[in-house]
Parts: C-alpha cells; sequence; structure tokens
C-alpha cells in the first residue's frame, strides 16, 4: 500500500518542526476539529467525534505545560485548558454550540499568540531553536 502523499507530508513538517511550531500546530489541529464540531448540523456521533479529537489536542497541549520553566503562564494555561475540556464536555451533554464557540474563540486567540511568540523567538533568539527536544505525540 503506498502511503498518503498528505500523511507524509505532516509527519515531515512534524519532524522538522521547532517546539514553538509544533505547539501552533496542536492548536491548529484543535481548531480544525472544534469547527468540524460545529459543521455536524446535530449528527451526534459526528460531533462527539470531533469533540473527543479537540479535546485531545487540548490533553497534548496540557501535557507539554512546563510549570517550572513556565510559571504563572503555565499555571494560568493549564487552568484555561482545563476550562476548554470542560466546556467542550458540556457541549457533548448539553446539545449546544455555545462551548464549541467559546472554545475556538480561546485557540483561536492563543494561536495567534503562540505564533507570534514562536516566530520572535525564531528571529531573535535562534540558538533556542537549534535541536530543541520534541515531545509531543498527537496522531491524526
Amino acid at each position: 500500500m503506498q502511503p498518503n502523499v498528505h500523511d507524509t507530508y505532516r509527519s515531515t513538517a512534524i519532524q522538522t518542526a521547532d517546539r514553538g511550531k509544533l505547539v501552533v500546530m496542536v492548536y491548529d489541529y484543535c481548531i480544525q476539529w472544534c469547527e468540524k464540531a460545529l459543521e455536524a448540523n446535530g449528527k451526534i456521533e459526528s460531533r462527539a467525534h470531533a469533540i473527543g479529537k479537540a479535546q485531545a489536542g487540548i490533553t497534548e497541549l496540557t501535557c507539554a505545560l512546563d510549570f517550572d520553566a513556565g510559571g504563572e503562564i503555565a499555571k494560568n494555561l493549564w487552568r484555561l485548558y482545563d476550562f476548554m475540556g470542560w466546556a467542550l464536555t458540556e457541549s457533548v451533554m448539553n446539545r449546544s454550540d455555545k462551548g464549541i464557540r467559546d472554545v475556538l474563540r480561546m485557540l483561536t486567540d492563543l494561536r495567534s499568540a503562540w505564533h507570534i511568540a514562536a516566530e520572535e523567538v525564531r528571529k531573535t533568539q535562534p540558538e533556542l531553536v537549534a535541536g530543541q527536544k520534541k515531545s509531543f505525540a498527537l496522531v491524526g
């Protein structure tokens, strides 16, 4: 069986990305699945599947937090990620779009901030980016 070109491209992109880019990629993943949950149009199974994927991404972001180096920012992100997981679960249970829309807005804002921060570090401190250990294990 031939490998899917999209899967090969995604795998290469992940393997060659620095940590900042990986964080942004996980945000993109979560945003994509929140959008799919909203597009499910009342199809409970599709919606729950999409929300589960978004929650997996949020779990990955949570596990990547470094409380020693991140201090108060890491604690605040943990609280936000915890809230996002709760809001998405409530959306499944209540069959409501509100929680998904709230989480989507937060993810979009955070993704933008991470993108800017990662670009700034790449430009001003390239030595921090070179040879970084990668710890994300998110799978499609």
